[in-house]
């Protein structure tokens, strides 16, 4: 009764159909994430790869209407080129003040927000108005908020005595730092909901084991609170600082770049170089250059990361 009605041979047969059939539905799963994984590489790797050669081309449309192979002269310009470098020096100025803005505006809020008071829920909605607010609307607001003849915030500052009768947008010497203010009002409420959602998840016994030991409210913050909140602050800082690196349409409907390029960052740089001069190859020259410095400084960054595990 025990032995199978089948042959050894029609046995050994089945069996490696079956093997073959098992092999083959260890594919589904891929077949069905394919047309994904298709569209990103369309949208994503193509682009990257092509802008790459573009940029070792000469595409000026004025000059070639098609791209001419021209190696490294781009490159060498974009070395030479002393406007890249004051740009990048403004960008880095903004990315920094950007993140260490936008972490001591999250901070607080997140600390505040993580007490147990009956309005939390609506406070943690409406602290993330900014953040989902598309950036062009947020960017005429402020516009307008800071115009000189009618603006708001300007009259209330011109009030107080920190500004003149003109807009601290039309100042060289304030501009940036006007601009970072806006950029960190836009990008806190992220890094804040982060933040109190580690802070939720730091179990309550170890702040009651610290009050048992005799420590005061600002121990318990800068050897509980504080450490645990490391992680997570390294990898937002590491997403916002590379939004705010990418940045350009904040700046570009409240400046344009001025005035006198006070507040040309590196991305609003590389627009006016291909939609205003038509210089394809030197605007996907500036873009490798951009990507190869974020891939840098990243990796660089994350290193941190192990440190904090241990």
């Amino acid at each position: 009764m025990g032995q199978s009605p089948l042959s050894p041979e029609v046995e050994g047969t089945l069996v490696t159909r079956l093997d073959r059939l098992h092999h083959r539905i260890n594919w589904i799963p891929y077949i069905f994430i394919a047309p994904a994984l298709l569209i990103i590489l369309v949208i994503s790797l193509y682009p990257i790869l092509y802008g790459f050669y573009i940029s070792f081309t000469d595409w000026y449309l004025l000059k070639n209407p098609d791209p001419v192979w021209a190696g490294l002269d781009g490159y060498r310009r974009l070395i030479d080129d002393p406007k890249v470098w004051g740009s990048l020096v403004r960008t880095i100025y903004w990315t920094i003040g950007t993140i260490v803005l936008e972490y001591a505006i999250a901070l607080p809020l997140a600390l505040l927000l993580n007490r147990k008071f009956f309005l939390n829920g609506i406070l943690t909605g409406l602290i993330l108005l900014p953040w989902v607010t598309p950036s062009i609307v947020a960017a005429y607001t402020w516009r307008w908020l800071l115009d000189s003849n009618y603006g708001i915030v300007h009259s209330l500052l011109h009030a107080l005595g920190l500004v003149g009768e003109r807009s601290l947008l039309t100042e060289p010497d304030r501009v940036l730092p006007a601009l970072i203010v806006i950029s960190a009002w836009k990008g806190a409420p992220f890094m804040a909901v982060a933040l109190l959602a580690t802070l939720k998840s730091i179990p309550g016994e170890l702040y009651e084991a610290a009050a048992i030991d005799g420590a005061d409210a600002w121990q318990r913050f800068t050897s509980i609170t504080f450490p645990l909140l490391r992680q997570v602050t390294v990898v937002i800082s590491l997403v916002l600082g590379i939004l705010a690196f990418y940045s350009f349409d904040i700046v570009w409907v409240l400046t344009k770049g001025g005035p006198s390029d006070a507040s040309q960052l590196i991305g609003v740089y590389l627009f006016r170089s291909f939609f205003e001069r038509l210089e394809f190859s030197y605007a996907a020259t500036i873009g490798v250059a951009m990507l190869a410095i974020l891939v840098v400084f990243s990796a660089a960054y994350l290193r941190l990361l192990p440190k904090d595990k241990e």
